[in-house]
C-alpha cells in the first residue's frame, strides 16, 4: 500500500513537471522560450530590421512607454551636468590616490592615525562576513553607506574633517576600499 502511494505521488510530480516544461516553452510572454519569437528583440538575425516588439526600434510616439521614442529622451542629451570637475582618467588612478590617503597618518586628522592604523591586514573590516554597504555597523549604531562610514572614521577616531560626498577624495577612498576588498577576496578564496 505504501509503495503504491509513493508511486502515485511520483507519477503526479512527473506529470506536473512535464506540463510545466511545455507551458514554459510555449509561453508567449517568455522571450527566450521560443527561438523564433518575433517579440524577442534578441532573436532577430538582423537587428536593423524593424521589430514591433523592440521598444527601441520605434522612434515615434507610437509607444508612450518607449524612452527611445520620446521627443526629448533625457538620456540622449548632449548637455551633461557633472557632479564634480573631472577627477580621474582610470579606476587605478583613483585607487592610487585612495591608497595614499589610506596610509596618511598626518593629513587626515589630528589623532595621528591613518586608516591603516586600524585596518592593516584587513583588520576590523569584516570582509569575512561578505557584507556590502549599506549595512548595520555596531560602532556607529546605525545602518550606514560606505561614504558615511568613511566620514564617521574621519570625524571620530581620526579627529579629522568629513569629505564631501561628491568629492574627488571620497571617490578615491571608496575606490581604494573596493580594491582592498577585492584583494582580500582573492587572497581568501574558499
Amino acid at each position: 500500500m505504501m509503495k503504491l502511494r509513493q508511486f502515485s505521488i511520483f507519477l503526479s510530480l512527473l506529470a506536473l513537471l512535464s506540463f510545466a516544461g511545455v507551458s514554459e516553452a510555449a509561453n508567449p510572454c517568455n522571450p527566450c522560450g521560443i527561438k523564433q519569437n518575433p517579440c524577442n528583440p534578441c532573436a532577430m538575425k538582423q537587428m536593423k530590421k524593424h521589430n514591433p516588439c523592440n521598444p527601441c526600434s520605434m522612434k515615434t510616439m507610437h509607444n508612450p512607454c518607449n524612452p527611445c521614442g520620446m521627443a526629448a529622451n533625457p538620456c540622449s542629451t548632449d548637455v551633461k551636468k557633472n557632479i564634480r570637475p573631472h577627477a580621474f582618467n582610470s579606476f587605478q588612478e583613483s585607487v592610487d590616490m585612495g591608497r595614499k590617503m589610506w596610509n596618511d597618518d598626518e593629513g587626515m586628522g589630528k589623532a595621528g592615525v591613518a586608516c591603516l592604523s586600524c585596518h592593516a591586514d584587513f583588520d576590523m573590516l569584516h570582509f569575512d562576513k561578505n557584507q556590502n554597504f549599506p549595512h548595520y555597523v555596531k560602532m556607529v549604531g546605525d545602518v550606514v553607506t560606505l561614504d558615511q562610514m568613511i566620514n564617521y572614521c574621519l570625524l571620530n577616531p581620526m579627529q579629522g574633517h568629513e569629505l564631501a560626498q561628491d568629492s574627488k577624495e571620497m571617490t578615491a577612498m571608496a575606490a581604494y576600499y573596493r580594491s582592498y576588498r577585492m584583494k582580500y577576496l582573492r587572497e581568501h578564496k574558499k
